[in-house]
C-alpha cells in the first residue's frame, strides 16, 4: 500500500510538470458581452459517471467546465449530482440547469433505453436526435470513460493476455471482479460471455470507493477487474488493459449539453474549447489530481487542470 501511494505521487509530480510544460492550447478570454451585461449564474449539472465507477470525475468535470466560464467572465456555480435524474436531459430542458457535462451512451439510454444495440459511431448522432427540445449537443470530448478489463502485468505475461480474445481461452480459471452494474448489465459481464465465449470462475462485486476493486487485483484475489479507461490506477501500477477487439462496450465520451435559450454561442464556444482540450490523458490527470483533494477543492483542482492544459494563464 506504501509503495501504491508512492507510485501515485511520483506520477502526480511528473504530470503536473508535463501539463505546465507541454501544452500549446490558446487561453480562454473574457467574453465582452459578460462585462457588459449582468446574466445570471448559469448552472453546471454534475454527471453521474457510468457504474459509479469514479463519482469523482463527474464532480470534477462539473467545475472544469464551470471554472472555464467563469475564466471567461461569466458567473456559474455548480450543482450536486442528482439520484433521480442521472444525466440531467430533463433538467436542462426545463432551465433548472443550463450545462451537464455528461456521458454520450448513458444520455442516449436515458433518452431511448431501446438503442443499446446503437453502433459506437452513431452514439453521437442518435444522442443528437434523442435530445429533448430545447437543448444543444456541443463538440464531443475524445476522453472516454469506458470500461475496461485489466489484468496485472505478471497474469498478462503467464497466460500471454493482450486482448479479451486471448483471455477467452484461460476465462475459466480466473477470478473477475468488478461493480454491481458491469456484473448485470447487457454490456457487461454477460457480454464478455455471449460474444467472447468468456465465463468466470468467480465474480465479486467490488466498489471503488476505497480502492477495494484495484487492492484485491493487485493481491491476486481476483486476476481480472473491470477498471474504467480513465482511472489513473491502470498507469500508475502499469496494469494491462485488454483491446476489445469485438467493441462490446459503449463508447461514453463526455459531452456537453446545453439549453439553447440560455447558454448564447459565445458561452458555447468556450464550452467546446475545454471539450477540444480533453482528450483521455487529461481525464486521467484531472483524476489523478483530484485524488483524495490534496490539491484543494473541486473547483480548485479544475483550474489547476485548466492551467495545466494551457486553457488559463495561471496568476502569481
Amino acid at each position: 500500500m506504501h509503495l501504491l501511494r508512492l507510485a501515485a505521487s511520483a506520477a502526480v509530480a511528473v504530470m503536473l510538470v508535463a501539463g505546465t510544460t507541454a501544452c500549446t492550447t490558446s487561453p480562454i478570454v473574457v467574453i465582452p458581452s459578460a462585462t457588459q451585461s449582468k446574466r445570471p449564474a448559469l448552472v453546471v449539472g454534475t454527471p453521474a459517471v457510468p457504474d459509479g465507477s469514479n463519482p469523482l470525475e463527474g464532480v470534477l468535470l462539473a467545475n472544469v467546465y464551470a471554472e472555464a466560464m467563469n475564466a471567461a467572465g461569466l458567473a456559474a456555480v455548480v450543482k450536486p449530482e442528482d439520484p433521480k435524474d442521472p444525466t440531467l436531459l430533463d433538467q436542462v430542458a426545463a432551465g433548472k440547469v443550463d450545462v451537464v457535462p455528461g456521458y454520450s451512451s448513458d444520455m442516449l439510454l436515458g433518452r431511448d433505453p431501446s438503442a443499446g444495440a446503437t453502433a459506437p459511431a452513431a452514439v453521437p448522432a442518435a444522442l443528437k436526435a434523442a435530445l429533448p427540445a430545447g437543448t444543444a449537443l456541443l463538440d464531443p470530448a475524445a476522453a472516454n470513460d469506458n470500461d475496461s478489463l485489466v489484468v496485472t502485468a505478471v497474469t498478462a505475461e503467464k497466460y500471454h493476455l493482450k486482448t479479451i480474445s486471448d483471455l477467452a481461452k484461460v476465462c475459466a480459471k480466473l477470478s473477475f471482479g468488478g461493480s454491481a452494474a458491469f456484473h448485470t448489465k447487457d454490456r457487461g459481464l454477460a457480454a464478455v460471455g455471449a460474444d467472447y465465449n468468456c465465463v468466470p470462475k468467480t465474480y465479486r462485486e467490488l466498489p471503488s470507493t476505497h480502492d477495494e476493486l484495484l487492492l484485491a487485483l493487485l493481491r491476486d484475489d481476483i486476476q481480472v477487474a473491470d477498471i474504467h479507461s480513465t482511472s489513473p490506477a491502470i498507469d500508475d501500477n502499469a496494469l494491462v488493459a485488454l483491446t476489445d477487439t469485438k467493441g462490446i462496450f459503449r463508447p461514453e465520451n463526455v459531452v456537453p449539453v446545453v439549453n439553447e435559450a440560455k447558454v448564447p454561442a459565445d458561452v458555447q464556444a468556450v464550452l467546446n474549447k475545454v471539450s477540444a482540450a480533453l482528450g483521455n490523458d487529461e481525464l486521467v490527470n484531472l483524476n489523478r489530481i483530484g485524488a483524495g483533494m490534496h490539491f484543494g477543492s473541486p473547483a480548485q483542482v479544475a483550474r489547476s487542470w485548466l492551467v495545466q492544459n494551457g486553457l488559463v494563464k495561471a496568476t502569481s
